[in-house]
């Protein structure tokens, strides 16, 4: 990769993770009210299973919407167990485990906010994640109707799921994780979640000196990744920080930047301090003709006196 793509891989290549998925009383990211893991050995499903949670107090409100998509009420939840004491029971089928599930980035985002609302620290990162939906876009996999959902994918494997239910979605991800390495003849975990997390853009060939049309090709190939939420930047130069490089170097046509300081955040801040004193730009031969001013003339005035 000509630009560092930071990857979270399991470390293992055994079929071994964990399936999660949350359901939302509302908008808020912690109004947790449902969720459902499936944990899978080896690639043979151990454990499946699904808990009401009563969300945290200041989100304990229920949006029309939300309970269109699911329908869980306020009365199914009003005497559930709050998400500290669920987690008690999930933790031995999460703890250690890369988790998948399908769009990580937003169940991520959720049990990043219900952990913090009980002060639960787990560093789930650690140990790796696959996001289903990403590696489906990866591979150009989708269901019916050119559909990436988990419902689509699923109907196009035979897959049964009651969608918006956490404990079926959680599984029917979990088979859909299992389905889609065996169509892409991966038998390796870790290969599989590495697959999902490159892009698929394909990277340009630069010269080892940049001109600054090679600097608009890296600009316009980065910006590309940066639009692409799933897709984390290493050490990633700042778009603002190559449109100044190449400003300059259009300016002056002596000055040259090396691709290794034009692809690192810390290399391309290095290449400007160390940049000598440029002398002012040459001005034009020439000059700018002042406009002279004329004066308006002015008709005189006349009185018209009437008796």
């Amino acid at each position: 990769m000509i630009i560092n793509v930071q990857k979270n891989l399991p470390q293992s290549d055994e079929f071994t993770f964990t399936a999660i998925d949350f359901e939302r009383a509302n908008n808020s990211q912690n109004s947790v009210c449902q969720v459902g893991i499936c944990a899978v050995e080896r690639g043979r499903i151990i454990r499946s299973c699904e808990y009401l949670v009563r969300p945290p107090q200041r989100v304990f409100y229920f949006q029309k919407k939300a309970m269109e998509i699911h329908g869980i009420t306020y009365l199914d939840v009003e005497d559930a167990l709050t998400f500290d004491k669920v987690w008690k029971k999930i933790l031995p089928y999460i703890e250690g485990r890369p988790l998948v599930a399908h769009s990580f980035r937003d169940d991520a985002m959720t049990m990043d906010a219900i952990l913090s609302s009980y002060r639960i620290k787990y560093h789930y990162q650690r140990y790796g994640h696959l996001c289903t939906l990403e590696l489906a876009q990866r591979a150009d996999i989708h269901g019916e109707n050119n559909k990436y959902n988990l419902e689509a994918l699923c109907g196009r494997y035979g897959i049964s799921l009651e969608p918006h239910h956490a404990g079926s979605d959680a599984e029917g991800c979990a088979k859909l994780a299992l389905a889609l390495a065996e169509e892409l003849s991966i038998d390796s975990f870790r290969s599989l979640a590495d697959f999902s997390q490159t892009p698929d853009f394909h990277e340009p060939e630069l010269p080892e000196l940049l001109t600054h049309s090679d600097l608009d090709v890296l600009e316009n190939y980065l910006h590309r990744l940066k639009n692409k939420k799933t897709v984390q930047l290493a050490d990633c130069p700042r778009l603002k920080d190559l449109g100044r490089a190449k400003k300059l170097i259009k300016k002056y046509p002596s000055v040259t930047i090396a691709k290794d300081s034009a692809m690192s955040a810390r290399g391309l801040a290095q290449w400007f301090a160390e940049l000598p004193s440029l002398p002012a730009p040459e001005k034009s031969g020439r000059t700018r003709r002042r406009r002279r001013h004329r004066p308006v003339k002015q008709e005189p005035l006349t009185a018209n006196f009437t008796k």
